[in-house]
């Protein structure tokens, strides 16, 4: 039933080591250890003990930590004979929360082995979802302690300055998701500068901190749409910057960067609460050129994702006139590249969507040939020089997908 440290059996005695004791004494056992690991890692940057020792004594706290992490996890879930009393389990939380626990571990995370810091992660998420009187006691609690969600946020951009701890930054990268679960915690990331980070950290090379950034900007922009339209796009000056991180990911991130971002684009511009978003993105003449290129990916896949979004600006009814313009100039490209596009698509929905789409476009004027003069020349394949990109190649039609 429990793990094994060292080679010794872990049982729930060490519990009742050195005389009974409160759940206060063991949520003290493991600050004091928290403690001890700061001094040795001081000790050791300043010189004024033995390297070996210092290592010994962090291992030692180390250990420690892990021991009394793991039995926290099995005391709160009750996995411990004899079962402890709801009122137990009640003074064990109001313990936990009263010495700051979540703070410290994060704050000293970077000093615990692998197990210990999912083990954090786990006892985060139970705890999270412990409620007392119809209320989430530990989601009250961060509240009003905003500081250690600042310190997740901060943690993360931290932890990729050390290329070893990654790991780091995928657990606590966790620990955010798991919180913006609850909408009093996803309101202060949202009000957080820091969270813009994740848009820079999306960006990068590595794809497990991209694609766990992308994970927690969509966790935190779509579990709660009221939310996110209330206290996020109600403000210009987040609209802006977040169409221009969103714009910055879609043309210049990796595939996989490009994809994800296109679909969080998409699905928050079609929810109605985020209406002014919505309309800012797709009356945009930049942002309709930089969708029609992504609908020339060779990417099957980044072509729908793209095509989610097109949609959307074709079928506006009061479209800006840039958009319009740009619309109607290549309408016969855009009819050529329909004839072709998504032909091996089945789902009735998308055939529905592109077939009034099509329409839509047909619906556009056409131009004099007279007015055409001086705009390229439509090539052979229907997806190039659409908005004169006559050097992005034509999307794959069959093959292997990318």
């Amino acid at each position: 039933m429990f793990k094994k440290y060292k080679n010794q059996d872990l049982d729930v005695a060490f519990w009742w080591k050195k005389n009974p004791k409160t759940p206060s004494d063991y949520v003290k056992l493991i600050n004091d250890q928290l403690n001890k690991i700061e001094t040795t890692t001081s000790l050791n940057s300043t010189g004024n003990a033995s390297s070996s020792s210092v290592s010994d004594s962090k291992k030692k706290a180390q250990d420690e930590v892990s021991k009394y992490l793991a039995g926290m996890k099995h005391y709160i879930l009750g996995e411990v004979d004899p079962k402890p009393s709801p009122e137990a389990i009640d003074e064990f939380y109001q313990a936990m929360l009263a010495s700051d626990i979540f703070h410290n571990l994060i704050a000293h995370i970077a000093d615990l082995d692998f197990e210990s810091r999912k083990e954090v992660m786990l006892i985060l998420s139970i705890c999270l979802n412990y409620s007392k009187d119809n209320k989430f006691v530990t989601v009250d609690y961060l509240v009003s302690q905003s500081r250690t969600l600042s310190l997740m946020l901060r943690t993360m951009g931290l932890t990729l300055q050390r290329r070893d701890t990654y790991d780091i930054f995928i657990i606590v990268g966790n620990m955010i998701i798991e919180c913006n679960k609850y909408e009093q915690l996803c309101q202060i990331f949202l009000s957080d500068p820091q969270v813009w980070s994740l848009f820079d950290f999306a960006g990068l090379s590595n794809f497990e901190i991209s694609t766990q950034s992308m994970q927690i900007l969509n966790s935190m922009l779509t579990t709660h749409p009221k939310l996110v339209a209330r206290e996020f796009f109600s403000l210009e000056k987040n609209i802006s910057k977040f169409i221009r991180y969103v714009n910055k990911l879609m043309a210049h991130g990796s595939y996989v960067t490009k994809r994800q971002s296109s679909k969080l684009l998409a699905s928050l511009i079609v929810v109605r609460a985020h209406n002014t978003l919505m309309l800012t993105y797709i009356n945009s003449p930049e942002n309709l050129k930089l969708i029609m290129t992504l609908m020339t990916d060779k990417s099957k896949n980044l072509q729908l994702e793209a095509f989610n979004i097109f949609k959307v600006m074709v079928a506006n009814p009061k479209k800006s006139k840039p958009v319009f313009d740009i619309l109607v100039k290549n309408r016969d490209k855009l009819l050529n590249y329909f004839e072709v596009f998504g032909k091996d698509v089945q789902d009735s929905t998308f055939l529905d969507e592109k077939e009034f789409i099509v329409r839509e476009i047909e619906n556009l004027p056409r131009l004099k040939q007279n007015t055409m003069e001086g705009m390229p020349v439509v090539s052979t394949s229907p997806t190039r020089n659409i908005i004169g990109l006559d050097q992005v190649s034509a999307p794959h039609q069959s093959g292997t997908e990318n």
